[in-house]
């Protein structure tokens, strides 16, 4: 990009991943957590592989790649007893559901007897494997269900099962099949909210096309069946218009991940990966595309894995992937053209968190608007004070910079105090943290944002790095607020979400909204 800047080729980690949790948190954390020593895992990796091979013999077909790791999470979670919730959010006709078919069918059959092998480790399932396989109405359900019985009936199935070694049959019709001897078992239900969910227990609660299920359903009535088992719950399906039970547990699922070390449990394939695996896929969707548009609502939905959450939402999914600039890294240090930064101080359970964003200062629109670029971000989290005030000038000192914008809310009046002694030559801004004045910041930011006016970089390096999924995954979780006449923005009030990298940008660019146009030499821009 003519930057003259080197790229970066880590992303440095400051912070703790737990130590914005509260006591009971941390807990509670502590008490379901799993960590495995190396030995250990090495042992668990090496028997879900064996068990992943089995799936494959049972269905006759070897897994596709982007189904494979959805499949080895989930045979995992059964082995280390993580009590885990799997989310998968698969394009139509993917085989989210055959995935999910395949690997029951084969952990029903195989760890019952791995149980007397590995007592142990898999003791709860010595009396077979019981498996609720729930969908919001009865015709989704039997979908599901229907599967997992083809796969247990199936030619493939019964001839491992014939095997002297496992001598197993398969009983019962309609609403459950039990495998005879080991005590495994399979039932459908639905999850609709007018429902008479029956109290079972389950080792594994299956809720597919969950973007439809009840939330009060599958919380108060579906999830305790799994109580008492500390069971493993898988949901599926596709993007809708409405926040749900699905949404909710893929954002805290997506939140979770960003914490060093934590297990993935939410798994996505569009139309684009699962085409490179099926040419008639790749054909049939193109057709789609072309009959009902890429910018339709139902192809947006099912097969481009967007949710169209406008109301409510501060921005989209799909207005964030416009924005972002896939050509574009990370800038470490630029000192071509002044910058602003926006400072977000920690409070008791957030990261400080600094955004680095360079101005098109010589060519504002017609409407006075400047082009704005993320150069960078610091995160903070977990440092003391002290270590944090040389971490932010050591930072700064990268750029040529105009001001920076610092919200003086909780100790922010004590950070700009700080600043202004270690920076005496930089315009440090204290913004209010009162209704006006953050309604002025979030309004400046969407009104940029809805004129391609802001953009950040996006290059396939850039979104392995923790600062970039944090921003992405706070960007996307910001909720607009209206409140008289402001216009306000929040994180949802949930586990893990936060706004800092959020409220960062909006403290920078509102600079060049307060700020008046410095004198700079005239330049094209650096980024084409």
């Amino acid at each position: 990009m003519g930057l003259g800047v080197s790229v970066v080729t880590e992303d440095v980690e400051y912070d703790d991943p737990t130590s914005d949790e509260t006591d009971a948190e941390r807990e509670a954390r502590l008490d379901t957590e799993v960590e495995l020593d190396q030995t250990s895992q090495r042992f668990v990796d090496e028997l879900v592989a064996k068990l992943l091979v089995i799936v494959d013999e049972v269905s006759g077909h070897p897994l596709r790649p982007y189904q494979r790791p959805f499949a080895a999470r989930l045979i995992e979670s059964l082995i280390i007893d993580d009590g885990a919730t799997i989310t998968a959010l698969f394009s139509r006709q993917s085989g989210k559901s055959e995935t999910v078919a395949n690997v029951v069918a084969a952990c029903m059959i195989m760890l019952p007897r791995l149980a007397k092998i590995f007592p142990v480790l898999l003791d709860k399932f010595k009396e077979g494997l019981w498996v609720g396989a729930f969908a919001p109405v009865e015709e989704q359900a039997d979908n599901l269900y229907g599967r997992i019985v083809a796969r247990l009936t199936s030619e493939h199935a019964l001839e491992i099962m014939a095997d002297p070694e496992i001598d197993e049959t398969v009983q019962g019709k309609g609403r459950s099949i039990t495998l005879k001897k080991s005590g495994s078992l399979v039932r459908k239900q639905t999850c609709h909210p007018r429902a008479t969910i029956e109290g079972r227990t389950y080792h594994l609660i299956l809720i597919d096309e969950c973007q439809g299920a009840d939330a009060k359903m599958v919380n108060k009535s579906i999830g305790p069946m799994g109580a008492s088992t500390n069971a493993t719950m898988v949901f599926t399906g596709t993007p809708t218009y409405e926040k749900g039970v699905f949404y909710n547990q893929i954002q805290i699922n997506r939140r979770k991940a960003t914490r060093r070390g934590a297990r993935q449990d939410h798994f996505e394939a569009d139309w684009k990966e699962v085409s490179r695996w099926s040419e008639y896929y790749r054909k049939f969707v193109k057709k789609e595309l072309l009959r009902i548009g890429e910018d339709s609502d139902e192809f947006k939905l099912s097969y481009r894995l967007i949710w169209l959450l406008d109301k409510g939402m501060f921005t989209t999914q799909e207005r964030l992937d416009e924005l972002g600039d896939a050509s574009m890294q990370v800038v470490p240090a630029y000192h071509a053209s002044p910058v602003v930064i926006g400072i977000d101080p920690a409070r008791k359970q957030d990261s400080t968190i600094v955004t680095a964003v360079w101005v098109r200062w010589d060519q504002p629109d017609e409407y006075g608007y400047f082009e704005h670029r993320i150069l960078n971000w610091l995160d903070l989290a977990g440092m003391d004070w002290e270590a944090q005030y040389f971490r932010i000038v050591e930072f700064v000192r990268n750029y040529s910079v105009m001001a920076i914008a610092v919200d003086e809310g909780g100790v922010g009046d004590v950070v700009i105090s700080r600043l202004k002694v270690l920076m005496p030559d930089i315009d440090i801004v204290p913004m209010s943290s009162q209704r006006p004045e953050q309604s002025k910041r979030w309004k400046h930011l969407m009104e940029l944002m809805d004129r391609g006016m802001l953009s950040w970089p996006a290059h396939a390096y850039t979104r392995r790095l923790k600062s970039y999924k944090r921003f992405r995954q706070q960007m996307e979780d910001l909720e607009k607020k209206f409140e008289g006449p402001y216009v306000l923005a929040e994180a949802p009030r949930a586990a893990d979400a936060h706004d800092d990298y959020a409220d960062s940008l909006a403290l920078a660019c509102v600079l060049t909204k307060e700020y008046t146009m410095p004198e700079i030499e005239q330049s094209n821009s650096p980024f084409h």
